[in-house]
């Protein structure tokens, strides 16, 4: 065996070397990044879960909006139960009048928590909406991220096999391509 030929093998073994110390390396560095995906897929699903919890467990009627427009219906009725007070007082009209609408404001004041009831339930039907769209959201993202790294590992070690035929073969042509002496 000639210089050439122990210097083709050495090539051959210091690239296949080189090959799979790139893939070890690459394959370490690409296990980090899908760790720190995968923390922060983790993350983004505990965070939408815990804005779905407290948006469920909110009481509907306890929002700003929803006092003010109380508010505003009961004071509305408080004023119009004053002046049917003081148009009875002038007018002199009976208590049964007043009973009628005493009766009348209650009523309307009870389609408007039913309104609101109604209106609370859209509210969690669409919250729930909203958190089943981010959740199937974020299991698709998941499931993007395993057939990438399911298509890098198979690549990378796809590209390791054929580096290290590449090598052996320019290895075996090295050696088999060198003068042969003979001691006749």
């Amino acid at each position: 065996m000639g210089p050439n030929q122990i210097a083709g093998i050495v090539q051959g073994g210091i690239g296949l070397t080189a090959a799979i110390g790139g893939a070890l390396y690459g394959g370490i560095k690409s296990g980090r990044l899908n760790r720190e995906a995968e923390y922060m897929l983790h993350q983004q699903r505990a965070d939408n879960k815990q804005w779905y919890n407290i948006k469920m467990a909110q009481d509907y009627t306890r929002r700003t909006d929803v006092q003010a427009a109380i508010n505003r219906q009961r004071e509305l009725l408080n004023e119009q139960y004053k002046r049917a007070r003081a148009t009875n007082a002038v007018a002199g009209g009976t208590d049964q009048s007043l009973a009628l609408q005493q009766q009348a404001a209650n009523q309307s004041m009870s389609q408007t928590m039913t309104d609101i009831a109604s209106q609370a339930s859209e509210y969690k039907d669409n919250v729930e909406q909203q958190y089943r769209q981010q959740d199937a959201a974020l299991n698709q993202q998941q499931i993007q991220g395993l057939q990438q790294r399911a298509a890098s590992t198979a690549q990378a070690a796809s590209q390791v096999v054929n580096s290290g035929i590449k090598m052996v073969g320019d290895s075996f042509e090295t050696f088999t391509s060198s003068p042969v002496k003979s001691n006749a």
